[in-house]
């Protein structure tokens, strides 16, 4: 009940600032919108700067596509917050109709999921100390030297990668993200690997604590929306939003404002 008067009462306000003095107008107006269909989107708070919780509030890249989303097929937002094991049997379920989370589309074609077209391409990334960054930040071949201390949120995708590169040096991981980056700034390890787009973001946010970015991707990995394999109508809708959004620069923009490093470089989805 909370979430559907949080929903309600941006839409009284518009009513408001509309200025329908004509008690008719107004109440077709509310009626033509909760007589829309409602887009009931699947989402995490934890993956910033995707999707992530703010002030008690989510906020992120995904709330703002999820928005506009909603907007370019005329339909009432419902943000669904979920543990992100959940958010794929809930799609399967109609729990949920699309899942704006930061997924992968190889995470969503191993669970037999169908996904949009990509909107970011993405991997994962070192986040290093500045002082290491000539050394550390700019390709693999120090990484497996064995002084150095990589970390990783167990059982990710770092994870899985590095079993592949075989380090000779000691891996740590982590629970979260968050404790990983808190290893580094206190100098427990020499690198945490992890998405592209949470280590712009946690470089940014620990900026003055001497964390920068790596500038390479060590994986590549493209970033979409999830819907059900039967949902064609809206899968069609959600590859013309985003189609319309790159058009217009929007993405473009909406990529720049809300992850920290990023500009028009090889990672722009126009390349």
């Amino acid at each position: 009940m909370a979430r559907f008067f949080r929903l309600l009462l941006p839409l009284a306000a518009v009513l408001m600032l509309t200025g329908c003095t004509d008690a008719v107008k107004s109440r077709d107006l509310f009626g033509a919108i909760m007589a829309a269909k409602t887009l009931r989107v699947g989402i995490v708070n934890d993956a910033p700067p995707l999707a992530y919780a703010k002030d008690n509030a989510l906020t992120g890249l995904e709330t703002m596509f999820a928005a506009g989303l909603a907007g370019f097929t005329n339909r009432r937002l419902e943000l669904v917050e979920l543990p992100r094991d959940e958010l794929i049997p809930a799609l399967r379920a109609k729990d949920i109709d699309i899942v704006m989370a930061g997924m992968t589309v190889a995470e969503a074609q191993r669970h037999r999921i169908a996904t949009t077209a990509p909107y970011l391409p993405s991997g994962q990334t070192t986040l290093v100390r500045l002082s290491d960054y000539d050394r550390l930040g700019n390709g693999i071949r120090h990484l497996t030297e064995p002084s150095i201390r990589l970390g990783v949120v167990a059982e990710g995708t770092a994870d899985a990668w590095l079993k592949g590169l075989r380090p000779k040096g000691a891996i740590n991981r982590f629970a979260t993200a968050p404790e990983g980056v808190q290893a580094l700034i206190r100098g427990s390890i020499d690198v945490f690997i992890f998405s592209q787009p949470a280590n712009y973001y946690y470089a940014a946010l620990y900026i003055d604590q001497g964390l920068t970015p790596g500038n390479i991707l060590l994986t590549r990995e493209e970033l979409a929306w999830a819907v059900r394999i039967d949902d064609d109508d809206l899968r069609e809708a959600a590859n013309n939003y985003l189609a319309a959004i790159d058009r217009s620069g929007d993405l473009q923009k909406m990529l720049e404002r809300t992850i920290p490093f990023y500009r028009n470089t090889a990672y722009s989805p126009k390349h």
